[in-house]
């Protein structure tokens, strides 16, 4: 997603004390995390805190991400440019910043971030 741009339809997620967002249109279902067939990374992981998830998104192609709480917000939001620094954050899946409800979020791609918290799988 290029920064600079408008984008409409958000799904704003907390996880544990911080917070993240994901494109709507990135979302395939959202679901409960023991209705998982395989386990699924939780956005908590990436900020430190202890592994946990209320709901899980997951994008068209499989990949998932566990959440604590979301809400939709359908307000177009500017994207806010990544800087140079902050680019491999996260496996590369920061897209941008918003800026919704006064705070800033950050934006990121819920197939690449999914990947980026997958378990390792289990070899047999």
């Amino acid at each position: 997603m290029a920064p600079g741009r408008r984008i409409a339809g958000m799904l704003l997620c907390r996880s544990g004390e911080s917070r993240v967002a994901f494109a709507a249109r990135e979302v395939a279902t959202i679901e409960l995390p023991r209705d998982m067939v395989r386990p699924v990374g939780a956005a908590r992981q990436a900020f430190g805190e202890p592994e946990g998830a209320e709901r899980v998104l997951v994008a068209d192609s499989g990949e998932a991400v566990g959440v604590d709480a979301l809400e939709i917000d359908a307000e177009p939001l500017e994207v806010l440019p990544v800087p140079v620094l902050l680019r491999t954050m996260g496996g590369g899946s920061l897209r941008g910043f918003v800026l919704a409800r006064g705070m800033l979020w950050p934006l990121v791609s819920l197939v690449d971030f999914g990947r980026y918290l997958a378990p390792p799988e289990e070899v047999t």
